[in-house]
C-alpha cells in the first residue's frame, strides 16, 4: 500500500500526526511504502521516505500515485485530495497543542467529515484502524473529480457582462449563486 503523508507548509511541526503515523504503520499486516512530507516536523515515520518539502510538481506526483493519502486539514492539501478521488484520512492541527495559530482547521474537518468526504483521525488507533480499512479494500480510491471547463462558462458569462448590467434581484442572486457553485477553486487563486 502507497501512502503519502503530507504536513503542509506550516513553520511549526506536526509531530503529534507523524507520531501516530510512525506508531500506525509499524503495525499494519501489509507491506507500506510511500513519502512523508515533514516540514519542520521532528518525527520521521520509519516505513515511510522522509522529505522536508516537496515541489508541486512532487506534491502532485505523489497524491496521483498514492493508494491513500494522510494529511492536515489545509485547504489545498484537502482540494487536491479531493480532486484526485482520495478519501483523505485528516487530522487537524490543534491551537493548543502549538500546531497552528488558531483551530480553523476543526471546523473544516468538522464540515467534511460530516459530508463523509474524509475520514479523521484522533489518534494512532483511529488513523490505523481507517489504513487497514484501504489495506483491506474496504476504502477505495474513486475517479478524479470532473475537470471540464465548462464548468466556468456561467462565471465567465458573468465577469464579461459586468456588474453594470441592470438585472431583476432575483438573477443577481441566481448569478452569485452561481458564481459561488461554479467559480474557480480556492487553491486556484492562489499566488504561486
Amino acid at each position: 500500500m502507497r501512502i503519502f503523508v503530507t504536513v503542509g507548509n506550516a513553520l511549526v511541526p506536526f509531530d503529534r500526526l507523524l507520531g501516530w503515523v510512525d506508531e500506525a504503520t509499524s503495525t499494519l499486516p501489509v507491506p507500506v511504502e510511500g513519502l512523508c512530507q515533514h516540514g519542520p516536523s521532528r518525527v520521521r515515520p520509519r516505513a515511510l521516505t522522509p522529505r522536508e518539502n516537496l515541489s508541486r510538481a512532487e506534491f502532485e506526483r505523489e497524491m496521483n500515485h498514492a493508494d491513500v493519502v494522510v494529511c492536515h486539514a489545509g485547504v489545498g492539501t484537502l482540494s487536491d485530495a479531493l480532486r484526485r478521488g482520495h478519501r483523505p484520512i485528516v487530522a487537524p492541527r490543534r491551537a493548543g497543542f502549538g500546531e497552528i495559530v488558531n483551530d480553523h482547521q476543526l471546523e473544516i474537518v468538522a464540515a467534511l467529515g460530516h459530508e463523509g468526504r474524509i475520514e479523521v483521525a484522533e489518534d494512532a488507533e483511529s488513523l490505523r484502524a481507517a489504513l487497514l480499512r484501504h489495506a483491506r479494500g474496504e476504502a477505495r480510491r474513486g475517479p478524479p473529480r470532473d475537470e471540464d471547463p465548462a464548468r466556468l462558462l456561467p462565471v465567465a458569462r458573468a465577469i464579461a457582462e459586468g456588474p453594470a448590467r441592470e438585472r431583476p434581484l432575483l438573477l443577481g442572486k441566481l448569478a452569485m449563486s452561481a458564481l459561488a457553485a461554479l467559480g474557480p477553486r480556492l487553491d486556484r487563486l492562489r499566488v504561486r
